[in-house]
């Protein structure tokens, strides 16, 4: 007898925060929802199209932690180093060194997500032509938490202003105790995805082995590239209205050195960003953010760079070897102490057209997309595909714009009702933990 092929109410492909997200809400949702019209309470029919890839942990502030009702721990506030001084991004700072932003202003932006009225606008403005230095700070912080390079003075203080707390979050445990999803793993180098729509306005899906799986609504969650790399053998970028051209001509490339038996200096915090420049520095080229992770023997530091999208090997390894320069200069110590580099530097020329290409293919799967236009819009030209790419309003600190777009696509699927019964649950269990 032939199996039936799955059909799911809800699946996602990729793994953004933001898809994993909704798969949790979903679920949670969903007996409300049965309970209202007073059937019996299932589980819903949820699946997970994973892309094969280490899930990485993403930065994340404090105030959108607690709108999204995400557990957050171990808050941690960014430094930015100088010549002149270091200085803590951190709530107390910023109020006291910035005299001119209002201290209601900066408390505001600790509680709520709501972006700036014309009046803050106007204190910003007013603040940044007193204080220009305030601008360098934030645009190193957004060097960080950002997706796009066309933002305003006003709104990139404003980011920074509402990431005063980060921690470090891993998106992969917002499912791991949803015991009935189905995930299926996938490779997209290998364009092991056919995705097409059938008479009955199910969306099929076809992977490599062979298996069919079928979903009223599916919910692309992914970057760009990983996109571009998966949609050969379908319509996903005319269905979304996507195409290469909304990225960046610049990404952020990461340089990971494992240091052994080796920490550095008790004030480096989680993330620390150094200055050529005390006054308004260019960012691309003197502002290089580092962030860092401490495991049992050792620290991880990656060094970011920020560098053309179609590069070279050459190039970019040029500009990494610079990057590892600074870290030396400053950290004279620690390449004593180095046990692995993430991407061999130096040494070009020694590599068959197979390892460098795998090097390549490593580069561009850990590399920060940028944006130069932004999505607005989490509809597209097919009812029941949704797009969750970074792009989405990448005008604010991600993945803030992404979230705000799954919470749409919740209002679509639940009614006012149970939205509201869900969040006033949602409050109590803040409030409790």
């Amino acid at each position: 007898m032939q199996k039936t092929p799955p059909q799911f109410d809800l699946l996602v492909l990729g793994n953004e925060p933001a898809g994993l997200w909704l798969l949790r809400e979903f679920t949670q949702l969903y007996p409300h929802s049965l309970t209202q019209q007073k059937l019996a309470i299932t589980n819903p029919e949820l699946g997970w199209l994973r892309l094969n890839k280490k899930i990485p942990s993403v930065l994340m502030s404090k105030p959108i932690a607690h709108h999204f009702g995400i557990e957050a721990r171990d808050f941690f506030s960014a430094e930015v180093a100088s010549r002149d001084r270091l200085f803590r991004w951190s709530p107390e700072k910023v109020i006291s060194f910035f005299s001119d932003l209002p201290e209601s202003l900066t408390e505001r932006f600790l509680q709520s997500l709501a972006g700036p009225s014309s009046k803050e606008r106007k204190a910003i403005s007013l603040a940044l032509i007193r204080q220009p230095d305030l601008l360098t700070y934030a645009q190193s912080l957004w060097k960080q938490i950002g997706r796009s390079r066309k933002v305003t003075p006003e709104m990139t203080i404003w980011a920074a202003l509402q990431s005063l707390e980060l921690f470090n979050f891993n998106s992969e445990s917002l499912v791991s105790s949803l015991s009935h999803l189905q995930t299926y793993s996938l490779c997209e180098q290998q364009e092991s995805v056919s995705i097409e729509q059938t008479p009955e306005k199910l969306f099929k899906v076809t992977l490599s082995s062979g298996l069919c799986l079928f979903t009223k609504s599916l919910v692309l969650n992914l970057t760009v590239n990983e996109l571009l790399n998966l949609s050969s053998k379908n319509r996903l970028l005319e269905w979304s209205q996507t195409s290469k051209n909304i990225l960046s001509r610049y990404f952020h490339y990461p340089l990971t050195l494992e240091l052994e038996n080796y920490r550095l200096p008790h004030n480096i915090q989680p993330v620390t960003i150094l200055l050529d420049e005390e006054v308004l520095p260019e960012p691309d080229t003197e502002m290089w953010p580092l962030t860092l992770s401490s495991h049992l023997t050792g620290q991880a530091v990656t060094l970011w760079v920020t560098h053309r999208a179609n590069f070279s090997y050459e190039g970019l390894t040029e500009a990494l070897g610079k990057a590892l320069g600074r870290f030396q200069h400053h950290f004279p110590e620690a390449l004593k102490n180095l046990k692995h580099l993430s991407i061999p530097l130096g040494v070009e020329s020694c590599y068959g057209d197979e390892q460098r290409q795998s090097i390549i293919n490593q580069i561009e799967t850990d590399a920060k997309e940028l944006y130069g236009v932004s999505l607005l819009h989490v509809q597209t030209r097919k009812k029941g595909l949704y797009s969750l790419l970074p792009a989405l309003r990448c005008d604010l600190p991600y993945p803030l714009g992404t979230l705000q777009g799954a919470q749409e696509i919740l209002k679509e699927f639940f009614n006012k009702n149970t939205l509201k019964k869900h969040l006033v649950v949602a409050e109590e269990l803040t409030q409790n933990s």
